[in-house]
């Protein structure tokens, strides 16, 4: 079995890559960068989302997802690309993508939460990554979210003790003390037409990730939602050039942070 680099991808709709739009050089897939993935059913209600997860993780050559409307963008896919490109992949190793993203989830109502059914999958999907070879190593852990608890109102001062936990959680779970965090801002589209609510959210993400040690934060200035870039309105996400940029951004602080 190969041998793995392992990258956490969670969060939710901008972590899952929901991102629209033309691009100058589309993402290639490549047999080095693989993606670890689940067949899942979402339920939208008013007054929640359900999860049901139906099928063990799938293992496959990272790609992006065509819904109909054109190619997804993918943060992470760029950041894998730049992992190779700056020669941090042994030639005896691949990537992996253990994409745990899902829209509309957040702590609020009950997805990321230490005993949600969202987090507890993710770790299930992390653990069968880690033993499918004794050598594959956890090396970043990648979030986008936040957007949710800000909608929702969620009280700032729980929303920071909820993701503290959880990034502690994982590297006590899987005793990498010092893996890489790294979370990102809002579009800038959408958090201006909602800055009261966004700012306390925002700001305390921004302190977790740079006071919880090995973390960084990175600013989304000048990046486009789908609506600046295409005109569909969706102002919420990143379109796909701009999720192929943030990538790149993640993985700046990435290097900064282990020094590469």
């Amino acid at each position: 079995m190969d041998k793995f680099d392992i990258i956490i991808m969670a969060g939710q709709s901008n972590a899952e890559g929901c991102g629209l739009g033309e691009v100058e050089k589309p993402y290639v897939p490549n047999a080095r960068i693989m993606q670890l993935d689940v067949r899942k059913t979402v339920v939208h209600t008013p007054e929640n989302l359900t999860v049901n997860f139906i099928s063990e993780p799938i293992l496959s050559i990272a790609e992006e997802i065509d819904n109909g409307n054109g190619k997804l963008g993918n943060l992470a896919l760029s950041f894998a690309q730049k992992y190779i490109e700056n020669g941090l992949l042994a030639e005896d190793r691949k990537l992996l993508i253990v994409r745990c993203g899902i829209g509309g989830t957040g702590f609020k109502k009950g997805h990321w939460g230490l005993r949600d059914v969202v987090y507890l999958h993710m770790l299930k999907m992390v653990d069968f990554a880690l033993q499918t070879n004794e050598e594959n190593r956890l090396v970043a852990f990648l979030w986008h979210q936040g957007e949710h608890d800000a909608f929702e109102k969620n009280d700032p001062q729980v929303f920071e003790k909820q993701l503290r936990d959880m990034i502690c959680d994982v590297r006590v779970r899987y005793q990498t003390p010092n893996l890489p965090f790294i979370a990102g801002d809002f579009v800038a589209d959408w958090k201006g037409k909602n800055i009261d609510d966004c700012t306390p959210i925002i700001e305390k993400i921004q302190s977790v990730a740079t006071t919880i040690g090995n973390g960084a934060f990175v600013q989304t200035s000048g990046l486009l939602s789908n609506d600046q870039a295409i005109g569909n309105g969706d102002d919420i996400h990143f379109c796909r050039a701009a999720l192929y940029e943030l990538g790149a951004r993640y993985f700046e602080e990435f290097r900064r942070l282990c020094k590469y």
